[in-house]
């Protein structure tokens, strides 16, 4: 008789047949799991061969995803370690909502948080100011490259390739502009944006800190022709830093 976890069923119509799905089906056997499974056992419960099973459990444990003990296979660190990283946004927003309000409140303009991801930066919330042309919605993407809290980011960021990624179209002139900017944003922890982004928009950021790296962005934006840059700073600054501290404790 056939071992039912060395053999799949044939003409099984509900056996994944991608390499993804399979890899997929394997982690969810692997999670439901309340502790180690082994190789046969998760062939049969994700319906995928025996061999290819095998084959995609040995590369999921190279990358970390799954791990290996003397009684079968468990959830990896790869996996704990992005469910983590997952969190951060919803921690970030939480944090930030009651300095967000305060700031809006105490200028009138457009306050928004924002982190990195690839070359743009991506709000994670923000409240409206007197320029109804701003958008305010969550997940609005604005590029890294121009935008005040992209530089505010990019300045403190610590991953060298995260920085060449977003100025890679920059011209050699250009991007030794961008670089000296990135230096004047350092040293005053605070960056910019005249209007590049938005005719007629000045926008000032300062780097959220946490854990001792940058977690994103805090921004601040209003009309060119009435928000001055020297009002605003120390303002923009002092949130930032109520924000980090909180960031701190999260």
């Amino acid at each position: 008789m056939t071992n039912p976890e060395h053999s799949m069923p044939e003409g099984d119509a509900d056996a994944p047949l991608s390499v993804l799905d399979r890899v997929f089906a394997i982690l969810e056997v692997v999670r439901r799991m309340t502790g180690p499974i082994s190789v046969a056992g998760i062939a049969a419960e994700a319906r995928v061969p025996r061999s290819t099973t095998a084959r995609l459990i040995a590369e999921l444990i190279e990358q970390r995803y799954l791990a290996r003990d003397a009684d079968g296979v468990t959830l990896g660190m790869r996996l704990f370690e992005l469910g983590a990283r997952a969190t951060i946004p919803r921690r970030i927003a939480a944090a930030a909502a009651p300095v967000v309000h305060e700031l809006a409140v105490r200028t009138g303009e457009r306050v928004g948080v924002w982190v990195q991801q690839g070359t743009d930066m991506v709000s994670l919330t923000a409240v409206p100011g007197r320029l109804p042309m701003l958008p305010t919605r969550a997940g609005m993407r604005s590029p890294a490259l121009t935008t005040a809290s992209g530089k505010a980011f990019l300045a403190f960021c610590d991953d060298a390739t995260v920085v060449e990624r977003v100025g890679a179209r920059l011209e050699p002139n250009d991007a030794e502009r961008f670089h000296d900017e990135l230096t004047t944003v350092r040293a005053a922890t605070l960056a910019t944006d005249p209007g590049d982004s938005y005719a007629g928009v000045l926008a000032v950021a300062c780097p959220l800190m946490g854990h001792g790296r940058v977690m994103g962005a805090l921004s601040l934006a209003g009309p060119a022709d009435a928000m001055r840059e020297e009002r605003v700073a120390p303002l923009v600054r002092a949130a930032g830093v109520s924000l980090t501290r909180r960031l701190a404790a999260v």
